[in-house]
């Protein structure tokens, strides 16, 4: 698992106040869900639970599930309340299921194999009513592999610390249309030592028709496909017929 979301969990949840819109992308989600009558949830890479307090607010059941135990500690820390749970997209066991799964944050942009992907939409069927909607986000390849950006730097402050990420990108497309991805972490806080902390990780872009294949294969119907450049979201309602 990438250090941002172990050893560096407290420094992405700081980060990501200023450098996420929370609220839109709730506002997103949520608007293609209610469409759907959609009111028991399931966020797969929940995070340190940012989107938490606005299903909470709009009367949602509300169930979040992140691999990080480190990031899960932060949300429980800021949301008591909250339901959190640890466990791998690919493989969890909640003995339940939801009108909804969600996967936000660009989480699907993990599953860098194509059996990590197949894994990961039959996991989550199994939590899904039959008719129940998956949403997820991920980068579409035609954006980022034509105008691939080698380098990206972005800074921000939170509290008393400053943090710089300065990323660097190489297409490298060992399991589909995959980049490696290294980050050095700056942190700045007045009266402390500077810390200076590397990461790296391989990140999947996908097209639209791969998209449409792996959920058709796994027992999907696609509904829509949100466009917001680089990143499109992908909506299918799950129709496996073997539980009948």
């Amino acid at each position: 698992m990438s250090k941002l979301y172990t050893e560096l969990s407290r420094v992405y949840h700081e980060m990501h106040q200023t450098l996420f819109d929370y609220a839109a992308q709730y506002a997103l989600f949520e608007g293609l869900i209610r469409e759907h009558g959609c009111r028991n949830v399931l966020e797969i890479g929940c995070g340190s639970g940012n989107l938490y307090p606005y299903f909470l607010e709009s009367g949602y059941a509300y169930t979040g599930l992140d691999l990080s135990g480190e990031m899960l500690a932060i949300a429980r820390e800021e949301h008591p309340k909250g339901r959190f749970v640890q466990g791998d997209m690919r493989d969890f066991d909640l003995n339940e299921r939801f009108d909804a799964v969600l996967v936000t944050g660009r989480s699907f942009t993990y599953m860098t194999r194509n059996e990590d992907v197949h894994l990961a939409l039959k996991t989550m069927g199994r939590h899904l009513e039959r008719g129940g909607l998956l949403v997820f986000d991920n980068f579409h390849a035609g954006e980022i592999f034509t105008d691939f950006r080698t380098e990206l730097s972005s800074v921000c402050t939170y509290d008393t610390r400053t943090y710089t990420r300065a990323s660097r990108n190489s297409i490298n497309g060992e399991t589909g249309w995959t980049w490696n991805w290294h980050a050095m972490y700056t942190i700045e806080e007045a009266g402390k030592d500077t810390l200076v902390i590397e990461d790296a990780a391989v990140l999947r872009a996908f097209t639209p028709d791969e998209i449409g294949l792996f959920l058709a294969l796994n027992g999907y119907e696609t509904v829509k496909t949100h466009y917001d450049p680089p990143v499109m979201t992908s909506v299918a309602k799950y129709m496996d017929n073997s539980r009948l």
